[in-house]
């Protein structure tokens, strides 16, 4: 395992690692309410997770991180029909609730952007992919 010794990984980890520390701090030394867990538990998982991240990134060959041409092309593809797909359908929803009144609350138009979104980038990404011509 040849670990890369790039500046700005080796700047991040180092941010990931004081996030721990800082959610460690806050758990273990101010009074402890259900929001300061919560918060301080989301700080350790979020550092641990970025370090995760990180550390995985900087085992890969500098060649695999740079991506090529095609599949920037793909990336952007997928990022613009997705875009559209959640354009359309928060829309639909937001159309249907003054129609109807269903009682659609924001929160719930939010999570349901979020859901359209990522799964529609990922389905769209592995359609592109596979399709194979990405000019238009």
């Amino acid at each position: 395992m040849n670990i890369r010794t790039d500046t700005k990984i080796k700047l991040s980890m180092g941010v990931s690692i004081s996030v721990i520390a800082v959610g460690v701090a806050i758990l273990a030394f101010w009074t402890p309410s259900r929001a300061q867990f919560f918060f301080s538990m989301g700080l350790i998982v979020a550092g641990m997770l970025i370090f995760t991240i990180l550390l995985h990134a900087t085992t890969k060959p500098e060649t695999e991180l740079v991506a090529d041409e095609r599949i920037a092309r793909i990336n952007e593809r997928a990022g613009n029909s997705a875009y559209w797909m959640v354009l359309i359908s928060m829309t639909i929803l937001f159309g249907s609730d003054r129609a109807w009144s269903i009682g659609i609350e924001i929160a719930d138009m939010y999570y349901a952007a979020m859901f359209v979104g990522i799964i529609s980038r990922n389905i769209l990404r592995w359609y592109y992919n596979r399709k194979g011509d990405v000019i238009q």
